[in-house]
């Protein structure tokens, strides 16, 4: 009796070790699983002068906000393809007056 005891507890720790093992594999060869734009910023350039203001989805698209010291205002955005960013928009004026400030897509 006390060696069938024996032997299931020794059963019980052998899965306990096995499943924890397993689960530390699982987890470490899992690839990252980061938002888009948390790896987006990765590539993001400095614009000279300006300083980030903002990252936003607008319509599937990844794009980040940029002012300067004087309120202008630059919108970068991100080609999921290249990982690569390119200037879509320059307002002057548009981080400072709000009737000057226009999104990355308006008109």
């Amino acid at each position: 009796m006390t060696k069938t005891i024996l032997n299931l507890v020794i059963l019980n720790l052998i899965q306990v070790i096995l499943t924890v093992t397993i689960l530390v594999l699982l987890a470490s060869c899992a690839p990252p699983n980061s938002p888009l734009w948390v790896q987006s910023l990765e590539t993001l350039p400095r614009v000279e002068g300006f300083m980030r203001s903002g990252v936003f989805t607008i319509n599937g698209k990844l794009y980040v906000q940029n002012c300067d010291s004087g309120g202008n205002q630059i919108w970068m955005r991100y080609n999921e393809e290249t990982h690569t960013w390119r200037q879509s928009r320059y307002n002057t004026l548009g981080c400072v007056r709000g009737e000057s400030a226009r999104g990355p897509e308006s008109g």
